[in-house]
């Protein structure tokens, strides 16, 4: 054993694996292990172990498992050295010189530090240029917004400059304009050569990883410029990751185990106005709609969750489209609704911190607010009680626990009015309708909700015979089948795509099929088809590559077994390189 590797295996009995996974994971004690909901699959019933004594864990669901360096490599994204310098930081312990390394990961490693470095000295600048003179007009539009230096040095704002200190600033600390460039913080110049600033003249909100550094920004124009975007995002690149990121939740994760709950407002200035009101376990989803991998990372932290969205039909949407993913993710939910017109931020100001409390204290459990958002809409004609019993169904469908889902059925059929028993009639309980089909199908969700998209908009069939002319991102035999007769039928054939699909459950069956049919009458399923298309596909490209990483790393293990030295220096340069674009991929 090296030196180094001593050294390592000193600093992994020393840091207590409990402390670094509670960090990310709340632990129980269970017998003489911990216990935990695991960080990296979906899960209801905990099945991750931590065993301190033996400075391993395990989760018996996905078959993970490792040492502080393993978990902080998955949980944290790190790379293996900057797992092995946080341990070291912990223990107190200072590291040797290290041997010969992986060149792929030193390469991915010195890559992620000069990203950090320069999301850092961003960061650094930001929050200066908001404490000077020129940050004078930000600082007036924030208590103009009723948000005080106290709030504002929470949450780290910042202020964008004049469009030209950030690059002096970034020079000074030695970052590289393709640096800069690939986390967002410039952009190149359309006029000759040279950069502009992306966040010039705008007020600044970092996001934050959960280690407390910043990733990445989002920005808001100030008035009465009216010139671009309200808001502008950083990117995604290898340190950020749109869709995981929450914002707020740095700030406020212990306030959050500690309420055992999560509000979750829309955007950075509702975050703002709740935490100025004094609810600190407030976040919001960053940049996107609210997505299954944000409440995942949620869920490590509390198991229920208060919607609080604004009080448009935009967030009377956004909060029926969240029910839907809370049980998908087992995550218990309440609906605060707002009024018309109304969201976190004006409520505080036109009517103080009593006004929130007051609205999260009317907080209705989700499945009562989206029944009777569905009876709104649909009205309670025979045909619209109809309507609200079938997109009822669709929401209901992600619930596996068979007691949740009675409990669903006998609300509907209160708010409806009808006898329980016709509605269990309509209703199969989880384990009933997978035995039978009915209700799900072995398709991938993303491949399902590509191929519902594209019937609720041809174009995006149009779209995807560009972007994937073979199909290769679908994985399930029935999806491919399923798509090979939209094309068909989009190309010249005689049936309409939907009708296409409609004759396909008659002629050919198939739970899919059967699903997709059923979608197609569920109104507002998917309010925006464009948007989520783009999202759904990167989520797609994203495991296509992540499968194939996975089979780099069944051959390097093979390699190494076998002792093929050289294949195993290729094999995890290229598992690597898979890796980077895996998270690079936008």
């Amino acid at each position: 054993m090296s030196p180094f590797d001593r050294v390592v295996r000193e600093i992994l009995d020393q840091v207590s694996l409990v402390k670094v996974v509670s960090d990310y994971v709340p632990l129980k004690k269970s017998g003489r292990t911990w216990k935990g909901l695991c960080p990296f699959h979906n899960e209801k019933t905990p099945s991750f172990h931590v065993d301190e004594d033996k400075r391993l864990f395990y989760c018996f669901g996905c078959q993970t498992g490792g040492n502080a360096v393993t978990f902080l490599k998955l949980a944290g994204g790190l790379s293996g050295a900057e797992a092995v310098q946080k341990l070291a930081d912990i223990a107190g312990i200072p590291l040797p010189e290290r041997g010969p390394t992986d060149p792929a990961e030193d390469a991915a490693a010195r890559e992620r530090a000069a990203m950090m470095h320069a999301v850092h000295a961003a960061h650094d600048y930001f929050r200066g240029a908001l404490a000077s003179p020129e940050g004078e007009r930000a600082r007036a539009y924030l208590a103009d917004r009723g948000i005080g230096p106290e709030v504002a040095d929470r949450f780290g704002l910042g202020f964008g400059g004049d469009g030209r200190g950030l690059m002096a600033e970034l020079a000074r600390r030695n970052v590289p304009a393709e640096i800069a460039e690939a986390v967002g913080l410039v952009l190149p110049s359309h006029h000759g050569g040279g950069w502009y600033e992306r966040f010039r003249g705008r007020l600044v909100f970092p996001v934050f990883n959960l280690d407390g550094a910043p990733i990445a920004f989002s920005a808001r124009r100030l008035p009465p410029d009216e010139d671009g975007p309200k808001y502008v995002n950083s990117p995604e690149s290898p340190i950020y990751t749109k869709g995981d990121a929450v914002f707020g939740l740095i700030q406020a994760r212990q306030a959050i185990r500690h309420a055992h709950a999560a509000v979750l407002v829309e955007g950075n200035f509702d975050v703002l106005a709740m935490a100025a009101a004094g609810v600190e376990h407030v976040v919001a989803p960053l940049g996107t709609a609210l997505t299954p991998q944000q409440l995942r990372i949620l869920r490590r932290f509390c198991d229920r969750v208060i919607l609080c969205f604004d009080g448009d039909e935009a967030g009377r949407k956004a909060s029926r489209r969240a029910v839907a993913l809370l049980i998908e993710a087992g995550i218990e939910g309440d609906v605060a609704a707002l009024g018309d017109g109304e969201d976190p931020d004006t409520l505080r100001r036109d009517g103080g911190a009593d006004a929130i409390h007051a609205a999260l204290g009317r907080a209705r459990p989700m499945v009562t607010y989206l029944l009777e958002m569905l009876i709104q809409a649909h009205g309670r004609t025979p045909h619209g009680l109809r309507k609200v019993v079938e997109e009822a169904r669709d929401v209901f469908a992600t619930e596996r626990d068979a007691f949740r889902y009675g409990r669903y059925r006998e609300e509907l059929a209160r708010l409806l009015q009808v006898d329980v028993r016709e509605i269990r009639q309509m209703l199969r309980d989880p384990v009933q309708a997978a035995s039978e089909g009915a209700v799900t199908s072995g398709t991938p969700a993303a491949e399902r909700t590509l191929l519902e998209l594209m019937l609720c908009d041809y174009a995006l069939i149009d779209r995807f015979v560009v972007e994937d002319p073979e199909g290769s991102l679908l994985t399930d035999p029935e999806a491919r089948e399923v798509w090979a007769q939209i094309v068909a039928s989009r190309m010249g054939g005689e049936l309409d795509p939907c009708d296409a699909i409609v004759l396909g459950v008659e002629s050919e069956g198939g739970a899919l099929r059967r699903r997709l049919a059923e979608s197609m009458q569920a109104d507002g399923l998917h309010p925006e088809p464009a948007a989520e298309f783009v999202q759904t596909l990167t989520r797609l490209r994203r495991e296509d590559l992540g499968r194939r990483q996975q089979g780099l790393l069944a051959q390097l293990a093979e390699a190494q077994t076998e002792g093929r030295l050289e294949d195993a220096a290729r094999l995890a340069a290229e598992a690597a390189l898979m890796k980077r674009r895996m998270l690079s991929i936008a």
